[in-house]
C-alpha cells in the first residue's frame, strides 16, 4: 500500500515535458554545437535561423558574423545580416552588408533583387523628407448616376406615391480626376515626423450636372514613433465639398491613429476621427443644411500578405449626429480586397499587372423617421458592394486603370432602395 501510494505520489510530481522545453533544448544544443565547433557553418546558420524566429536578433547577428570570419564569400549570409541590422534600425550597417552581398560578380540574381529593394527602402527612411503622389483620371459610366430609387413606387407623407420619372434612376457618363499626395518631414531616424496628406476629387457629369462633384481634404499632424515597428499620430482635418457646382459642406476636426507592423506579414492601423460638418442649401439641394452636425468615425485597416496571397481589410463605424434626427445614423461597414500582382512580357518587355477583386458590406440604422417620407417608418439600409480593379503598367510609373463596381442598397423605405453598376477606365500614375 505504501509503495503504491509513494509511486503514485512520485508520478504526480513529475511534470510533463512541454513543447516549449523541447524547442529550448534544441536551441541550446545548437548553441553548444556552434560554440564547440565554430567552423561548422551549417550549425551556425541553423542557430541563426532559430534565433531570428525567437526575436533574438543580436544572437543571430553574432552567429552569422562568425560564419563570415571563417568564410567571407557568403553573399546570402551578408544579405541576412543586412536584413537583421535593418530590423534593428541600424541602416548604415545594413547598407554596408547589402552592398557587400552583391559586390561579387557571381552574386545570385534573387539576392540582387532583394538588396535593391532594401537599399531603396533605406534611402527612403534616411531621407529628410518623403513625398508620394498617386493620380488617376478618365471616363466613368453609371447605370444610376443620380442614385435614384429602383422603383418609382415610393413613400410620401406615409402613403404610397408614384415618383416622377425624372427623379428615378438615370444613367450618365462623367469625366473624373483624383489626386492623393503624402508628405512627411522626418525628425531624426527613429520614425518621428510631421506628416501632411491631400486628397482631391473632381467629376463632371455629361447630363446630370446637378451631381457634379468636387472634394478637397487636408490632413496635418505629427507622428510619434514607438520603438522601430509602431507609431501613433495626432492630426487635424479640413474638408470642403461642392455638389452641383455649389458649396455643399465644409468640415473641420481632428483624429488620432496608431500603427504597427505585424512582423514581416504587413501593417495594422486604427484611427478615430471627429468632424463637424456644416452643410449649405443650394438650388439643387434646398434642404442640405438639415444634415449639419458631427460625424464620428472609427476604423481599423490591415494590409497583410501570406506568400502569394495578399489581403487588405477595412472595418469601420460611423456615428452621425445631425440637427434633424432623421439624418442621424449609425453605420457599420467592412471592405476587403485581394490584390494579385504578376508580370507579363509585352512586345518583349516585362510589364507589371495587378488584379484586385473587392467586396464590401455596410449597415446603416437611422435615429428617427423622416415625416416627409414616412412619419412611422425609420430608415434602415443594407448595402452590398462587389467589384474589381485592374492596373496595367504602360511605362515606368504610368499605367492604365480599369475599375468595375456594382452597388446594391436594400432599405426599409423604397425611396432609398437602389442599385448601380459603374465602369471606369483611364491613366494612372505614381511618383
Amino acid at each position: 500500500m505504501t509503495a503504491c501510494c509513494s509511486g503514485a505520489a512520485a508520478q504526480s510530481t513529475t511534470s510533463p515535458i512541454s513543447a516549449a522545453s523541447v524547442v529550448q533544448q534544441d536551441y541550446d544544443a545548437l548553441f553548444q554545437q556552434m560554440y564547440k565547433n565554430p567552423s561548422d557553418l551549417e550549425a551556425s546558420f541553423k542557430f541563426a535561423e532559430q534565433a531570428v524566429k525567437r526575436g533574438d536578433y543580436e544572437a543571430a547577428i553574432g552567429a552569422l558574423e562568425r560564419m563570415l570570419f571563417f568564410n567571407p564569400n557568403l553573399p546570402r549570409v551578408k544579405l541576412e545580416l543586412g536584413v537583421l541590422y535593418f530590423k534593428l534600425g541600424s541602416y548604415e550597417l545594413a547598407r554596408s552588408y547589402f552592398q557587400e552581398a552583391i559586390k561579387a560578380a557571381d552574386a545570385p540574381d534573387d539576392i540582387r533583387v532583394q538588396v535593391r529593394a532594401y537599399l531603396t527602402e533605406i534611402d527612403r527612411r534616411l531621407a529628410r523628407y518623403e513625398f508620394s503622389v498617386f493620380t488617376t483620371a478618365g471616363l466613368r459610366y453609371q447605370t444610376n448616376a443620380n442614385l435614384g430609387p429602383s422603383s418609382l413606387m415610393v413613400r410620401a407623407l406615409g402613403q404610397d406615391a408614384i415618383l416622377n420619372s425624372a427623379y428615378g434612376k438615370r444613367p450618365d457618363w462623367n469625366m473624373f480626376q483624383t489626386l492623393t499626395a503624402n508628405y512627411a518631414y522626418k525628425i531624426g531616424t527613429r520614425g518621428d515626423a510631421i506628416e501632411a496628406s491631400f486628397l482631391g476629387i473632381n467629376s463632371r457629369q455629361y447630363k446630370l450636372n446637378q451631381f457634379n462633384l468636387g472634394l478637397v481634404e487636408l490632413v496635418v499632424g505629427p507622428r510619434i514613433a514607438i520603438g522601430q515597428n509602431a507609431s501613433f499620430k495626432l492630426y487635424g482635418i479640413g474638408d470642403q465639398a461642392w455638389l452641383g457646382d455649389a458649396n455643399y459642406f465644409s468640415a473641420g476636426g481632428g483624429g488620432v491613429s496608431a500603427r504597427t507592423t505585424l512582423g514581416d506579414r504587413g501593417i495594422l492601423e486604427a484611427f478615430v476621427e471627429q468632424r463637424h460638418r456644416d452643410f449649405s442649401n443650394s438650388s439643387n439641394f434646398p434642404t442640405a443644411a438639415q444634415q449639419t452636425g458631427d460625424l464620428l468615425s472609427a476604423v481599423v485597416t490591415s494590409d497583410v500578405g501570406f506568400g502569394s496571397v495578399h489581403w487588405t481589410t477595412r472595418v469601420g463605424f460611423e456615428q452621425n449626429r445631425a440637427v434633424f434626427d432623421y439624418y442621424s445614423y449609425k453605420r457599420y461597414s467592412i471592405d476587403m480586397a485581394s490584390p494579385y500582382g504578376f508580370v507579363l512580357s509585352v512586345f518583349g518587355t516585362p510589364h507589371q499587372f495587378v488584379f484586385a477583386p473587392t467586396i464590401g458590406f455596410s449597415w446603416a440604422n437611422f435615429d428617427a423617421p423622416n415625416p416627409i417620407v414616412d412619419p412611422f417608418q425609420i430608415r434602415n439600409d443594407k448595402e452590398q458592394r462587389y467589384g474589381a480593379i485592374f492596373d496595367a503598367q504602360v511605362y515606368k510609373n504610368v499605367g492604365l486603370r480599369t475599375q468595375i463596381l456594382y452597388t446594391k442598397i436594400d432599405s426599409s423605405l423604397p425611396n432609398y432602395t437602389t442599385d448601380n453598376f459603374s465602369v471606369s477606365i483611364g491613366p494612372a500614375a505614381r511618383f
